[in-house]
């Protein structure tokens, strides 16, 4: 009975594992490249021991089977990699606005290496990445982030049929969703720049003998490091509320 119990008790914590590490491999702070493979695979073993106990009853029996368990095994892999690519698709407009800012401000061509994608990026981009993640760990929103990954498996438990068409339903709005956040984090920027070009453009007219080039980079840095200063609070708060809703949106699908 204790063998069996043992047994039972090592297949369930290998299928919560199997699913969990891949989500802390793709979760926002713990994907970054300056964290350690091993620091991410032991906070996903420590989580799996804190919340096996939550999940025992959507878990299945030990199959019978070697090829039972390695079906089982790669849905829960292919259900992690679902949950933190949706949460990186959200993460996706930061990107996108970081991307419109640089454009608008000039900086399209100042590449720093961002410390979270290990990656050359606009310093821009590397900023608001950087920024977010320390506001989702100060507000606590990736404690929110860990009991979605566990409430996960009352939507979708092991050993149930792949729902895929609702799987591409939520990517799809999801990638539609994070466009229009991105395009509306930027959207004073872009404004910005229009009038900036518009007004260079006149001045070009009326004085074709200046470099316009020389005079307007400088005020076009200036004045959207000054815009960024005075938009990036509301900026953040906009992305927030989109990460919360996304997570809700994650956990209840049919609940607006």
């Amino acid at each position: 009975m204790l063998s069996d119990l043992l047994a039972l008790n090592v297949f369930h914590f290998l299928l919560v594992f199997a699913r969990l590490s891949v989500v802390f491999l793709l979760m926002p702070g713990v994907s970054a490249a300056y964290v350690p493979t091993r620091v991410r695979l032991m906070l996903a073993m420590l989580v799996t021991l804190l919340s096996l106990p939550l999940v025992q009853g959507y878990l299945p029996p030990e199959p019978d089977t070697t090829a039972e368990l390695v079906k089982l095994l790669f849905f829960e892999v292919f259900t992690g990699a679902f949950i933190g690519t949706v949460v990186q698709m959200v993460m996706a407009a930061l990107n996108l606005a970081g991307l419109i800012i640089s454009r608008s401000n000039g900086l399209m061509n100042a590449f720093v290496q961002d410390p979270v994608s290990n990656a050359q990026s606009a310093v821009v981009i590397g900023f608001l990445n950087i920024m977010v993640v320390v506001l989702i760990f100060s507000t606590g929103l990736h404690g929110f982030m860990i009991m979605a990954i566990v409430d996960s498996y009352s939507m979708i438990a092991p050993n149930e049929p792949v729902l895929l068409g609702d799987m591409l339903n939520m990517v799809a709005s999801v990638l539609n969703d994070s466009f229009s956040v991105g395009v509306r984090i930027a959207s004073p920027f872009l404004v910005y720049a229009l009038v900036f070009q518009v007004t260079m453009g006149i001045m070009a007219r009326l004085s074709p003998q200046m470099n316009i080039f020389f005079v307007a980079l400088p005020i076009q840095l200036m004045l959207g490091f000054t815009l960024l200063t005075v938009a990036l609070p509301a900026m953040m708060l906009v992305f927030l509320n989109y990460f919360d809703t996304s997570l809700h949106a994650l956990l209840m699908p049919g609940v607006n």
